[in-house]
């Protein structure tokens, strides 16, 4: 099976420093990527190049067998390369279901047209309600953003990435500041909502990585240390060195 995701040898510069080096990696649909390392390894600078958000120095990123290196992040997204970020990209003052309801129509590509604009909604309707079930929130849809637990607006910001149906969904620390529970179900929304869904999973948290994810890709100094099995890399010894430590016994 063709990967849907391919990053080929990217690397990425900021003045004098790299933080990026010679990033090889492939995502195929429907699988979980943990990817970890210590902080300052450059997990959220790739993922800013994958989604458009910074310019690789080299490489070249390839998402459903076309090269995307050129596109804008929203252009990225249209084509489903979906991602959130470390801090919950959320609307203070709109309701859940009005926030989750502005994602479905920039889905649908309809959201600011009058012609179609009915179908769009009542398209985009059904989606919001199915998110909200899904997610255990619908008693809150028409609670403001702003209202909601901190919990509450994590699993708000994955509903709205999840609204713009993606083929793949990059996790920038989802789980940061959750507790087990929290985590635990955050994560089962995502398979839920469609297990066609490749996810990156960008986490600090080794047990939500080592239980949720197929394989798990291992970075350090911007480079990649080790990818494969949960068990092969809690297994490696570079790995263990260089971060998990006492953490892989």
């Amino acid at each position: 099976m063709s990967a849907l995701l391919e990053i080929s040898g990217i690397g990425k510069s900021f003045g004098a420093v790299r933080v990026l080096s010679g990033i090889s990696l492939a995502v195929s649909e429907g699988e979980t990527l943990g990817l970890i390392g210590p902080n300052g390894a450059g997990k959220t600078t790739l993922f800013n190049v994958v989604t458009g958000f910074l310019r690789a120095d080299a490489g070249q990123v390839r998402f459903a067998g076309a090269p995307v290196d050129r596109l804008p992040p929203a252009e990225r997204a249209a084509r489903g390369l979906v991602r959130t970020f470390q801090k919950a990209m959320v609307f203070p003052a709109l309701s859940l279901r009005e926030s989750l309801a502005m994602a479905a129509r920039q889905r649908a590509g309809q959201g600011l047209r009058w012609l179609g604009a009915r179908a769009c909604h009542q398209e985009s309707a059904a989606r919001v309600e199915r998110l909200l079930a899904e997610s255990g929130l619908a008693r809150h849809g028409g609670e403001r953003m702003a209202d909601l637990s901190y919990g509450e607006q994590r699993i708000a910001d994955l509903l709205m990435a999840l609204a713009l149906e993606p083929r793949l969904l990059l996790l920038d620390e989802p789980t940061a500041g959750l507790s087990q529970a929290e985590a635990e179900r955050l994560l089962g929304i995502v398979r839920r909502h469609d297990a066609r869904t490749a996810i990156v999973l960008i986490a600090h948290d080794i047990d939500i990585v080592f239980n949720h994810c197929d394989r798990i890709a291992v970075m350090h100094l911007g480079q990649l240390l080790r990818t494969g099995t949960p068990q092969a890399v809690r297994q490696d010894a570079a790995v263990r060195a260089a971060y998990l430590g006492s953490l892989a016994d």
